[in-house]
């Protein structure tokens, strides 16, 4: 989901508009999930095995519909958690690694810090110099508990893409970008060893990551819509076979990691929404199909 969440709420998509787990066959009791990376034990505070999940970024309550899903990627302060948590829905609540919003809360201090490197016209967002160690504290004492305060199971990462494009734009300049990026998430993990953590693309070092996470996201597996047309086309093989590989990469890294897509498509156009959510289960992966907004909840007949 390129771009930080402040431009997500004003209805503007998360997806790049094209650019570019098995699945579990049901949800087990609570349970504590270990393993061991070079000597260090990381717990998981529960299952993090899914059959549905939905990503609404609407301020409308509409837990009703919600309690349905599984697993819910929510804005910051949208929907209340409590109630969808108590029936047994798992609620992550997004988080920006790579970049701060040019009117959002932490922009002043990331300012301060001289920690601002490339301006996202598209967003009106910063990219961050995520090699900084003022980045990940700003991130593990402000960011992350502000996030986590209305009380979620887990964190939605997203704009890691940001910091990667920037060492892949000029390596010498941003070298260790990529190296960074791993260590974030992987001090994350540390800090919080029960939360439930989902990336979102990142492909360049998700093979790294895989390790310390629960979930990846693949945006446009199949389908996406173009953000200025709202005209759908089918994401090329080229594409799909990158994507597919990268997640398959991820697994072998981390074979309890559930992979979950991200399709977009017209809500009238049934067919191609069937056909996003039976290409996805085919591969063994967690499908949704919405449209690039994210400000609907849709239950389709393909997912029941």
């Amino acid at each position: 989901m390129y771009g930080i969440f402040e431009q997500h709420c004003a209805g503007n998509p998360c997806g790049n508009g094209g650019s570019n787990v098995s699945r579990f066959c049901a949800i087990v009791a609570l349970l504590v999930v270990s393993f061991t990376l070079f000597g260090r034990t990381f717990a998981f505070g529960g299952s993090n095995g899914v059959d549905s999940w939905v990503c609404y970024y609407g301020s409308a309550d509409r837990a009703a519909e919600l309690s349905g899903f599984d697993l819910l990627v929510s804005a910051p302060g949208g929907q209340d958690p409590a109630p969808l948590r108590a029936k047994g829905v798992k609620v992550l609540t997004y988080v920006s690694l790579g970049e701060v919003a040019g009117n959002g809360p932490y922009y002043e201090d990331a300012k301060r810090l001289d920690l601002l490197v490339r301006h996202n016209e598209n967003w009106d967002s910063w990219v961050v110099d995520v090699r900084r160690p003022q980045w990940s504290e700003l991130l593990l004492t402000r960011i992350i508990p502000d996030a986590l305060s209305a009380g979620y199971d887990g964190l939605f990462f997203d704009t890691l893409d940001s910091p990667i494009d920037m060492q892949r734009r000029d390596p010498d300049r941003y070298k260790g970008t990529e190296r960074s990026c791993v260590d974030l998430v992987r001090a994350i993990r540390k800090k919080y060893p029960k939360l439930l953590l989902c990336q979102n693309r990142g492909f360049e070092i998700v093979r790294r990551t895989a390790p310390y996470i629960n979930y990846l996201l693949i945006e446009g597996l199949s389908s996406s819509m173009d953000l200025a047309t709202s005209i759908r086309t089918d994401v090329s093989k080229t594409d799909r076979d990158f994507l597919i590989a990268k997640a398959e990469d991820a697994r072998k890294a981390n074979p309890k990691l559930v992979v979950l897509t991200l399709d977009y498509v017209p809500g009238e156009d049934k067919q191609e929404i069937e056909k996003a959510y039976d290409f996805s289960r085919r591969l063994g992966f967690v499908p949704y199909v919405s449209t690039p907004a994210l400000n609907e909840v849709f239950i389709h007949a393909s997912a029941e």
